[in-house]
């Protein structure tokens, strides 16, 4: 179980999880990259089937699940690397895959400002103007390969990308990353099994309107808990590996944070959960309250596994 009691200062300036009406649905409206619908910004990048918005919200969220993930694990680079690397003097290449806002690549380019530093996605929803010198950032769509040399890294995170790609596609994503990995280079993995643990009969009905829409899109909503085997099958060794239970809405700050983010999720997958499981707004507000009650009583919790994966020397 993972320290729930510590204070953190991002869990003291976390977003309220009060409930906003949400506006009528409109028809979506279109540019060459991204859409609108019902107020909130979403992706439309071809061959892409990641379903969280775009917006400032979903951006607020994202740096909230990175401070919390910090206090969880305890760091923002994992022991090991830091002991098989020379992050200190070294001048590493870093790849930070799907890296969103880049707030895990803002704080550890700071913190090793002699390692060079790369953030991709398929949206630049990094900061544009204000950011250290040793990171850069390309905006491309990692599934149609990362458009870099063959061993060109010596460290690569890929985290919290379950919603982003389908099941058949994670074979791609880490050949990708193994290429791109030099020899004795690391892989930093971190996603969550999103099976929520709880006994609440509420939170298994929301499961099973979670689960149908990963259905629908061929995803894998416990990809997490199956990392381990497809680092291995990829020719990747575990040099370390790390689980952590996530009180959602109970245990202090932490379930409180986690349960804030679980909620702005549900709310930014609005559009596709009503659509795949014909509810409308009230019908979709009121299963999303019922299902925070039921956290909080029923003491739930769901997994993290984080996982640091070595590339042969010998490769």
């Amino acid at each position: 179980m993972g320290n729930t009691s510590s204070k953190s200062t991002a869990s003291q300036r976390r977003p309220s999880h009060k409930h906003k009406k949400p506006l009528k649905e409109n028809p979506p409206t279109r540019s060459p990259t991204q859409r609108t619908i019902d107020g909130r910004i979403y992706h439309a990048v071809d061959g892409s089937q990641y379903l969280l918005p775009r917006d400032d919200q979903e951006v607020d969220r994202l740096h909230e699940t990175h401070f919390l993930t910090k206090e969880l694990l305890g760091c923002n680079v994992m022991a090991d690397a830091i002991k098989t690397l020379d992050f200190q003097g070294g001048g590493l290449q870093i790849l930070d895959v799907c890296c969103g806002p880049a707030t895990w690549l803002c704080e550890t380019s700071l913190d090793y400002p002699s390692c060079q530093f790369v953030g991709i996605d398929m949206c630049s929803i990094w900061p544009q103007v204000i950011r250290p010198a040793n990171l850069e950032f390309i905006e491309a769509n990692v599934l149609r390969g990362l458009p870099f040399p063959d061993k060109a890294f010596d460290f690569v995170q890929l985290r919290f990308v379950s919603l982003a790609f389908k099941t058949n596609e994670w074979d791609y994503i880490l050949t990708e990353i193994r290429r791109v990995l030099r020899d004795g280079g690391v892989l930093q993995c971190i996603d969550l099994d999103m099976q929520i643990i709880s006994d609440d009969q509420d939170i298994k009905r929301y499961l099973q309107h979670f689960d149908a829409l990963c259905n629908t899109r061929g995803l894998d909503p416990s990809a997490g808990a199956k990392l381990d085997m497809m680092l291995n099958d990829h020719g990747l060794n575990i040099l370390q590996s790390e689980y952590r239970e996530i009180p959602l809405g109970w245990g202090g700050p932490l379930g409180d944070g986690f349960m804030n983010i679980f909620s702005a999720e549900v709310q930014g997958l609005a559009p596709w959960m009503k659509r795949s499981s014909n509810l409308n707004d009230e019908q979709l507000i009121a299963m999303l309250r019922r299902t925070l009650r039921g956290m909080i009583q029923s003491k739930a919790y769901m997994g993290l596994y984080a996982f640091l994966a070595q590339k042969p020397f010998d490769d």
